[in-house]
């Protein structure tokens, strides 16, 4: 498993970046832009990236046919084989994608609630965002087969630079010119760039060769329709209930719902990246049939994810209005810090799901996965529509536990690798992050005055409870962590 921790551990470490980063750069744009320009930025972004649903989730469907190639003899030839697939397939998608944006942007930008100037923007703008739908698309082949040979710090790396130019890019052509058609140039060639570097990592891995296979590419279309499902479900949960917010709340209220989703989803990329690795070892220990392995790895994740969301969304819940206030403003906590509490213990359970969702793609067993999760993101946005109309940006918070319904993957999971008894391990395996950020949550709101001697107390308490369970831990203190020790030591000699 070392090449599967040092991905981990690539993962690990640029979530740190990238959360600080993201620490830093959102009051500086709110400060810049102003709260209703910004709200505008964030919608474009959204569509942005919803736009992506176009590529048919491509970026999995390599990784997982480039990591089932690392036991064929002629590695090059199908390497090669896939990537023209994949290529082949996002390029023709990326112009029906195009026009479809173009058809579409006049009334996507006469649809916002907001001014007769800035919908004119936006509509000039989102000709820009339509254009780079090709490189967008084009990148995310190299992207994934990079990630099925475990190059996380590669990908990492890229898509560091991809978003630190962005929004870095986008906040200083505000301050020379606040217009949100020169933001969409500068997205486009941003993706422009991005593309290029891509390119040119896998070049010095692997230097790619043209080489259409046709059933290779009729393989990966027949995976590609419920990617493709699967695609469409995650941009509703991350990116279409924004746009929904400002269609019905406005760009302000957009902008903060953007900023609570936006910190609530770092539990979910802690989990996400740190269980990437189970789409490669899945589709290896399944083609191998050794399930009982998998099935040891899979529930060992599972628990450690569990303690560790545990452990980070209760914190964030006790400490939300402190928080907030220290990163950008006391009237802006005293505003949103209810509304965020609610994304933070959402996420948190959704967030449960990630390594069963990640074994389940390296097992194929997508057909399933993607309608579950395509069931539950469109609830979730139904519920987005329903409950911000009557309870405002509380509503729109609450909604978000729909996606609660995704820990079906889990129990699926248990299924397919052939547990005797699934409620029990489900349970076992996911208890503390199911119950700790839910009863902080409920002790805070329902009994506690948000004091600060009864935060500390919350704080102390935790802690203690946390330090005893992992010290209840046979793995992690007899193996895990000496393994770890050893290998700081040897790097420090």
């Amino acid at each position: 498993m070392n090449k599967y921790l040092r991905a981990i551990t690539a993962n690990s470490f640029f979530l740190v970046i990238t959360t600080i980063f993201f620490l830093i750069v959102t009051p500086l744009a709110l400060r810049i832009m102003g709260e209703e320009f910004y709200g505008m930025w964030v919608v474009m972004v959204a569509l942005m990236f919803f736009s992506n649903v176009g590529n048919l989730g491509v970026s999995a469907i390599v990784m997982k046919f480039s990591s089932e190639s690392f036991q064929d003899g002629e590695f090059k030839q199908r390497i090669n084989q896939v990537m023209t697939s994949g290529y082949v397939l996002v390029f023709l998608m990326s112009m029906a994608t195009f026009l479809i944006l173009l058809a579409a942007k006049g009334l996507i930008a006469n649809s916002l609630n907001t001014s007769a100037v800035l919908k004119e923007q936006f509509q000039k703008a989102l000709f820009w965002v339509a254009l780079g739908v090709f490189p967008q698309f084009l990148a995310r082949v190299p992207h994934g087969y990079l990630l099925s040979q475990l190059r996380n710090w590669a990908v990492r790396q890229a898509e560091f630079f991809s978003m630190t130019l962005l929004w870095l890019g986008a906040i200083i052509v505000t301050n020379i010119n606040k217009n949100l058609e020169w933001i969409g140039v500068w997205c486009f060639l941003t993706h422009l760039l991005v593309l290029g570097l891509y390119i040119g990592i896998v070049q010095r891995l692997h230097p790619f060769r043209f080489q259409l296979d046709v059933p290779t590419l009729h393989k990966m279309t027949n995976f590609s329709g419920f990617m493709f499902l699967e695609s469409v479900a995650v941009v509703v949960f991350q990116q279409l209930d924004r746009v929904a917010v400002s269609f019905i709340l406005g760009p302000v209220l957009a902008g903060a719902y953007s900023v609570g989703t936006s910190l609530a989803l770092r539990l979910t990329m802690v989990t996400g990246l740190a269980t990437e690795v189970m789409v490669p070892y899945a589709s290896l220990r399944d083609s191998l049939n050794d399930h009982e392995k998998l099935n040891d790895v899979f529930r060992q994740l599972s628990r450690y994810v569990s303690l560790i969301l545990a452990a980070v969304a209760s914190l964030l819940v006790v400490w939300m209005e402190d928080l907030l206030a220290l990163w950008i403003s006391l009237d802006y906590a005293t505003r949103y810090a209810g509304a965020f509490r609610l994304m933070i213990v959402a996420y948190g359970l959704l967030s449960l799901c990630r390594p069963a969702h990640q074994t389940l793609t390296g097992m194929g067993k997508v057909k399933m996965s993607s309608s579950i999760y395509m069931v539950s993101s469109l609830l979730m946005l139904g519920g987005v529509f329903y409950l911000s109309q009557r309870f405002g940006l509380m509503g729109a918070a609450a909604a978000n536990f729909a996606l609660v319904l995704l820990l079906s993957f889990n129990v699926k999971v248990y299924q397919f690798l052939g547990s005797p008894s699934i409620w029990r391990d489900f349970f076992t395996d996911l208890k503390w992050g199911l119950l700790i950020p839910s009863l902080a949550y409920a002790a805070f709101h329902f009994f506690l005055p948000p004091i600060f001697c009864y935060k500390i107390i919350g704080t102390v308490f935790l802690a203690v409870f946390f330090f005893w369970v992992v010290s209840r831990d046979a793995y992690l203190k007899e193996e895990l962590l000496p393994r770890l020790l050893q290998k700081f030591r040897g790097r420090g000699v």
